[in-house]
């Protein structure tokens, strides 16, 4: 998706994350010092892009993506203001005489602000002669403004745009303009297995009333016995209710801020396009506007309550909430992941860490009477222990870190969620007595 007139600044990021869709990323370029211009490229993940800096140019702004396919691919989005320089087709053919030597296709799209649509515009003349002059066709033939002018265009080699056509979508004077450009790509995503339980609301409502209404310890003496029908007991209400389920497909991340009421946000919006498309009336595109801004709002409202929820969860976890803030104020880096696994850059890695070791034993003071013997100190040792009360464990449980372990019969949040009405605390008054549980002494072992 290509944008133009952002109006964003370099604080604009966290804008740009919240407009992107799950699973995609974005360039930008910013007018310093001064108000409006602004442009930004949205792309999904699985493509390897690369912005590249092509000059500087003061008639025009221009964002320059570079994308990894099986022929050297160059998009370029482009946006002149009304009143600019005399200089701009000067400026425009040096851009694209450079571009087009070294890439085997380009696509420029953007806001030109020129009138290509009236056979009386200089301007408009001039830059169809220059394209025609490079080789390079203007594909947009409809008007893009509401005022009936064509100013956004798509430039491109002969016979690469296909299936381009122009779309009111009712949020601005221009148009968008929608076209297809087939190319095989090379992904950045990662594909394999994953194993996943469908723990919505409704699953969490139905745990929680199957917790109620069983005797998960079935009258065990024994603390091992008590663990284990315990632990049994809730992973087969578990397992009944949310079965782990195995995916292979690549690993693609959904906005966890999408919940029902936005889905039925969109599926009204959809429904009132097709509306307005069918019947084209003005009062159709009116309700399709209403609903746009409806559902943007839901978004924001559940995004907004769902980082709010997130923060007052983790208040404790500080690696949670470091790495909530980051994802909400800082876009995640553009990075090749295969152009790092190479040979050059692992030596160049552990090199970097090998110098750093020798630099630090460097600076350690070797001196042989600096260390002396301390004094062996007894050890405290604690005389009494004091049972706590259901009211501490109930503090204890509530105040922990959400992390679940593998070995855990159910997620730490059902767990706890569930503590106060419906999990008896016997089984924890137990386990602080010895002979202490087989259970409680288990550790998952991972391969790296």
């Amino acid at each position: 998706m290509f944008l133009v007139e952002t109006w964003l600044k370099e604080e604009g990021a966290a804008t740009l994350i919240e407009t992107c869709p799950p699973n995609y990323k974005f360039y930008q370029s910013i007018r310093d010092n001064k108000r409006g211009g602004g442009i930004a490229v949205i792309f999904s993940d699985k493509l390897s892009c690369n912005e590249i800096n092509l000059g500087t140019f003061t008639s025009f702004e221009y964002l320059a993506i570079k994308v990894k396919t099986d022929h050297s691919l160059l998009l370029i989005t482009l946006y002149r203001p009304p009143k600019s320089s005399p200089t701009f087709l000067s400026d425009f053919s040096t851009l694209v005489s450079a571009v087009l030597t070294n890439y085997d296709r380009i696509i420029i799209t953007g806001d030109f602000n020129i009138h290509v649509n009236k056979s009386g515009d200089s301007n408009g003349k001039d830059l169809l002669n220059t394209l025609d002059g490079f080789g390079l066709h203007q594909y947009v033939t409809e008007a893009t403004h509401q005022l009936g002018n064509t100013l956004d265009l798509v430039i491109s080699q002969p016979a690469n745009i296909n299936n381009i056509s122009v779309s009111d979508i009712a949020i601005s004077d221009h148009y968008c303009v929608l076209f297809e450009f087939p190319f095989t790509i090379h992904s950045n995503r990662e594909t394999g297995a994953t194993h996943k339980r469908c723990i919505n609301e409704s699953a969490q409502q139905k745990i929680t009333e199957l917790i109620s209404s069983r005797d998960l310890l079935n009258g065990h003496k024994s603390l091992d016995e008590m663990v284990a029908g315990f632990n049994s007991n809730l992973k087969e209400i578990l397992d009944g209710v949310a079965p782990l389920k195995t995916k292979h497909s690549s690993r693609v991340k959904t906005s966890p801020w999408i919940n029902e009421s936005v889905r039925e946000k969109k599926r009204q919006c959809r429904a009132a396009e097709r509306a307005w498309r069918k019947s084209k009336l003005e009062v159709n595109r009116i309700i399709l506007k209403e609903h746009i801004i409806t559902y943007n709002n839901t978004i924001r409202t559940e995004r907004k309550n769902y980082l709010s929820k997130t923060i007052t969860d983790h208040h404790n976890n500080t690696r949670v909430l470091f790495s909530t803030i980051e994802k909400v104020l800082n876009p995640a880096p553009v990075c090749d992941m295969l152009s790092l696994a190479t040979t050059p850059k692992c030596e160049e890695f552990a090199e970097f860490f090998t110098n750093k070791i020798l630099a630090i034993r460097a600076e350690i003071i070797r001196d042989p009477n600096y260390l002396q013997d301390a004094p062996i100190k007894e050890p405290p040792t604690l005389q009494t222990f004091s049972a706590i009360t259901e009211d501490d464990l109930y503090k204890l449980i509530k105040h922990s870190k959400r992390s679940t372990c593998s070995l855990d019969p159910i997620p730490t949040f059902l767990m706890k969620n569930n503590f106060n009405n419906s999990l008896s605390p016997h089984p924890y008054y137990r386990s602080l007595t010895p002979p202490f549980s087989q259970v409680f002494s288990q550790a998952p072992l991972k391969l790296l």
